[in-house]
């Protein structure tokens, strides 16, 4: 489950999470000038989102889901001396806290959601009448290099679920009811330092077994010992090896 695979990453996440990060400053960027009476953030994670957005607004009550109980705690940990941050466990597919927002914000959660139209339409209910929501989202193209090899190593144990297209996000997005006001889709390739040090990192985000880079089925440690081979051979750059993250950011409005 994914809650269970990301409590279990709760205190390494951000040690490794700069393409999370950078997505989160992408989304903030994008924040309108207006200060919002109350934010909703979904899928708040360890709170890279959570504190920038409370760096912007830093007087604004802030009520922040997350699906894993852990995430929740280690984050109260962390802002405690925030008191304006409501933590909530939550689903960010159907939360519904009795109140609309002004302002609801998530970054790298959604593409984790298994009925994205549900989700962007339980979201436009959530807004106020012509409130924003500024959103950052990973898409397919993610890690691709990693799927190209899987599929290599072990066809039959490819990836039976993807990240969303672009095309499907916007598609759910006008089907919600959404306004955009700003669109951002961008490549990134980010550099780690060797193939060891990428599946290591990517383990200790919770990706890991989850549908951005695992299998219908767990490779044997002999596949395992090929994927690392096979990755520093093919994507070896200078400085390192390279892994791509496909991304795309919205600011919309509720019509």
């Amino acid at each position: 489950m994914i809650s269970n695979r990301f409590s279990a990453a709760a205190e390494t996440y951000d040690r490794h999470a700069r393409p999370q990060l950078a997505l989160a400053q992408s989304v903030v960027s994008m924040l309108p000038g207006l200060y919002p009476e109350k934010i909703l953030e979904l899928g708040s994670g360890t709170g890279q989102l959570t504190r920038l957005v409370v760096e912007h607004f830093p007087k604004a009550p802030l009520d922040a889901v997350d699906l894993s109980e852990k995430m929740v705690e280690y984050s109260r940990a962390r802002f405690q001396e925030s008191p304006q941050i409501n933590w909530i466990v939550d689903d960010a597919q159907t939360f519904w806290g009795g109140d609309r927002y002004p302002l609801i914000v998530s970054s790298s959660a959604l593409h984790w959601v298994t009925d994205l139209r549900a989700t962007f339409e339980n979201i436009y209910q959530c807004l106020e009448p012509s409130g924003t929501f500024a959103l950052g989202m990973m898409l397919q193209g993610t890690l691709k290099e990693l799927h190209e090899l899987r599929t290599s190593i072990a066809p039959e144990k490819t990836p039976s679920i993807t990240l969303p297209i672009f095309e499907e996000v916007v598609a759910c997005i006008q089907d919600a009811g959404f306004k955009k006001k700003r669109q951002m889709h961008s490549e990134e390739a980010i550099l780690y330092d060797d193939a060891k040090a990428f599946l290591k990192a990517i383990h200790e985000q919770g990706v890991t077994g989850g549908k951005v880079s695992a299998g219908n089925a767990p490779l044997s440690r002999t596949e395992l010992s090929q994927l690392v081979v096979d990755y520093q051979e093919n994507y070896a750059t200078s400085g390192g090896v390279s892994a791509s993250y496909e991304t795309a950011t919205f600011l919309l409005t509720k019509s």
